[in-house]
């Protein structure tokens, strides 16, 4: 049986611990920047390898996000775009 103590500290040690972004919801705030993130911003952030940056992204896009890829001279910039209106 549990005492009204133990199941308070149980809760207190719960609400100190700042649980760390996942991957996926640190990618998401990158790509939702306006001036969106490049392939090697993401290799270097994540320590990634190109292709799994790339696969990365095509998650997103199988989400069914609309990530949009621009060609600047830093090469490619990748963001997601809000679509307006009702789908």
């Amino acid at each position: 049986m549990t005492t009204p103590i133990a199941a308070t500290q149980n809760s207190d040690r719960n609400t100190k611990v700042a649980k760390k972004p996942t991957r996926q919801k640190q990618l998401y705030k990158m790509l939702t920047r306006k001036s969106g993130v490049t392939i090697a911003q993401l290799q270097q952030t994540f320590g990634w390898q190109p292709h799994t940056t790339r696969a990365a992204i095509y998650a997103q896009r199988k989400a069914g996000r609309v990530v949009d890829r621009a060609e600047t001279d830093k090469g490619s910039i990748y963001r997601i775009v809000e679509m307006q209106g009702n789908q």
